[in-house]
């Protein structure tokens, strides 16, 4: 029955399936040497704005660190948190000491379509591959924001998947018309 109905709605005329409604951010990690990289897309309906974003590597598969001082946790090559490119204007972020796994960063805008990128040095803890992460390695950290707009504020999460990505509208869609 419930096939049926789905089966209905997308034959309906007008009506469209969307990639996911409301508040939505997509997070790509990328690997690179001497820096690591984060980007931040606000992929939200119009007037969702991201005014806070925490990166969560504890449950990370590689049991990921954040490596930003020569001396600490982190091996050989180090590298502290810079911003790197985007529209979307940070505000601010949480002192993060060698070692730690989770990140926090504030924004005084953050409107749909931006984007904010920031380099940082990850190292693995497991084992696996020390200096070189992977995209199983960072598979399971987590990512959490906070979106505000007119119709009010919504937290939403997200899980890095193996092809390094975290979406916080995955498995999310409706119907619009």
């Amino acid at each position: 029955m419930r096939l049926l109905v789905a089966l209905t709605l997308l034959l309906l005329p007008g009506t469209a399936l969307a990639d996911a409604c409301g508040p939505r951010l997509v997070v790509t990690f990328s690997e690179g040497a001497p820096t690591d990289r984060f980007t931040l897309f606000n992929k939200s309906d119009p007037g969702w704005a991201i005014t806070e974003v925490e990166i969560d590597l504890s449950s990370s598969r590689g049991r990921l660190i954040f490596d930003v001082t020569e001396r600490g946790a982190g091996l050989s090559v180090y590298q502290p948190y810079q911003e790197a490119s985007g529209t979307a204007a940070a505000s601010g972020r949480s002192e993060v000491t060698d070692g730690d796994t989770v990140m926090n960063l504030t924004f005084s805008r953050f409107q749909p379509g931006e984007e904010f990128g920031f380099t940082i040095d990850l190292d693995d803890t497991a084992g696996f591959s020390p200096t070189i992460v992977s995209s199983d390695e960072i598979a399971d950290g987590q990512v959490r924001a906070r979106f505000t707009s007119q119709r009010g504020t919504a937290e939403k999460e997200g899980v890095f998947e193996d092809n390094r990505k975290a979406d916080t509208g995955r498995l999310e869609a409706c119907f619009v018309s």
